[in-house]
């Protein structure tokens, strides 16, 4: 149930939306997170009907296998990223709409 808010309260609408964890034992992956943006920036998939909203996360727990991001709506779950694995995602998964298999441990789906 949606809980109805102030006409101040606004959010552009965005296609998925990207969660990664920048914790600790992920190695505190801030310059990671902002290299997705610029990314995502670069190909046009910060704003519009395409748009990837992306945000930091707490723990995700699976530290040993970080850093992790997780896509939504799909679900997708993503490990031991890196800059190449992160070009790979945004070129397959959030520009093309197909998630990347041989780079996700697992599909979570919102039902």
């Amino acid at each position: 149930m949606m809980v109805e808010c102030s006409d101040a309260l606004k959010i552009l609408p965005y296609k998925r939306h990207a969660l990664m964890c920048v914790g600790k034992s992920c190695g505190e992956n801030m310059p990671l997170l902002q290299y997705i943006k610029k990314r995502l920036a670069d190909v046009g998939l910060d704003n519009g009907k395409d748009a990837v909203r992306v945000n930091r996360a707490g723990c995700l727990g699976v530290c040993e296998q970080g850093p992790i991001m997780v896509v939504y709506p799909e679900g997708v779950w993503y490990a031991n990223l890196d800059e190449a694995k992160v070009d790979e995602i945004i070129a397959t998964h959030l520009k093309s709409g197909e998630p990347v298999d041989t780079l996700s441990f697992h599909v979570q789906p919102v039902s």
